[in-house]
């Protein structure tokens, strides 16, 4: 649909302006978001998953993006590593996330593959394949990891909440200091899911911040032309999800 409305969500995967699940948007005029920061275009990095809104041209391969938004899966020390078999891939433990990272398919910013070590804060750009499973496209050493000072980042649902503390997954969150502005009402709820930024220590995460998590699928408008890349989730039949956005597959042509 030539000059429609656009939405898409996937891997940075070149520049000269950035391609995006083989568009090529010009960001000449794009706002650009990084962590909720206003940024220019030279803070996007390859691998990053950005969710990027604009338009489409006729030719289905340019458009002009108006919109590039990067929000990290996760960021905090890795805690675990284990080596698979062939040593092409790593099984990271981030915050109670396991992070799949492979050799040639992950790309790497301030470490490698083979220096990943124990005791990294790394922010991680990926696809979930579980709320507790991730398969990472990005990583980044941001520093080491000092208990309490390191600055955090989790997403995930909130369960078994209390007076000042919650659960996202295994980990328990503080959120006794936390600014809730961002979050409708201002009342936290079980089963809401929410970003976490704070810091770290003996397994607790204290919260600064806590905001509502966005979607991919906050982004799009009725009849806008919508692609999005991930791993498949919760099939039955011709339905399933990618990246928590519901798909319907029954009129669609698979290729290959």
């Amino acid at each position: 649909i030539g000059g429609s409305g656009a939405v898409s969500s996937g891997t940075n995967d070149g520049f000269g302006s950035i391609f995006v699940n083989g568009v090529e948007f010009e960001t000449d005029n794009a706002e650009i978001v990084v962590n909720g920061q206003a940024v220019d275009e030279s803070a996007l990095r390859l691998g990053m998953v950005v969710s990027v809104s604009g338009e489409i041209n006729d030719d289905r391969t340019t458009g002009d993006a108006l919109r590039v938004v990067f929000d990290n899966e996760v960021k905090g020390p890795i805690s675990s590593i284990e080596l698979n078999p062939d040593n092409d891939a790593k099984l990271l433990t981030v915050l109670g996330t396991i992070v799949i990272v492979e050799r040639t398919g992950t790309v790497f910013d301030d470490v490698s593959f083979d220096s990943l070590a124990v005791g990294d804060n790394i922010e991680i750009s990926g696809f979930r394949e579980t709320d507790s499973r991730l398969r990472a496209t990005r990583v980044e050493k941001k520093s080491t990891f000092v208990p309490g000072q390191s600055e955090v980042e989790i997403k995930g649902v909130i369960s078994n909440l209390g007076e000042q503390r919650f659960n996202i997954g295994g980990v328990v969150v503080d959120f006794s200091a936390a600014n809730l502005d961002n979050i409708p009402g201002g009342t936290l709820s079980n089963g809401l899911a929410v970003e976490v930024k704070g810091t770290a220590a003996e397994n607790v995460v204290r919260a600064t911040r806590i905001e509502r998590a966005s979607n991919v699928d906050d982004l799009v408008d009725d009849d806008d032309d919508f692609s999005i890349q991930g791993p498949i989730t919760n099939a039955s039949g011709s339905r399933f999800q990618i990246n928590g956005v519901s798909i319907d597959a029954s009129g669609a042509t698979l290729f290959p």
